[in-house]
């Protein structure tokens, strides 16, 4: 059944439309629009590659910089490890010659108590 509101618009409506009358410039803005955007799209991924490439050069950079401290820091703990056993060494045997001298000192000194007993 047609209503009152199909008649009118079929009635306003041409049965015909010629090709060259048709206005299609609003398919147009839909494509381009389509199209800009993913223009715009691909432009956004390039930039956001190009930053991630440089964040991970920045990254690496980093990186070798970190492995560089570690050696160097590696490096000087080894040498502070290897001065604190020698000074331990070298602590080690002045307190062994201080022993002995002291023992020595001793020894001359009961030696010249001695030799002042003997003494008429």
């Amino acid at each position: 059944m047609k209503t009152a509101l199909c008649l009118i618009g079929r009635s306003v409506t041409p049965n015909y439309v010629h090709p060259k009358e048709l206005n299609l410039d609003w398919l147009n803005k839909i494509n381009f629009k389509s199209a800009s955007t993913d223009l715009e799209l691909l432009q956004r991924n390039t930039v956001l590659e190009r930053e991630n490439k440089q964040l991970k050069k920045e990254l690496l950079e980093k990186k070798l910089l970190l492995l560089e401290y570690k050696t160097a820091t590696k490096a000087k703990l080894e040498e502070a490890r290897i001065r604190e056993e020698k000074l331990i060494r070298s602590n080690e045997e002045f307190k062994q010659e201080m022993k002995e001298q002291v023992k020595e000192t001793n020894m001359r000194m009961q030696q010249m108590m001695k030799m002042f007993q003997k003494q008429p």
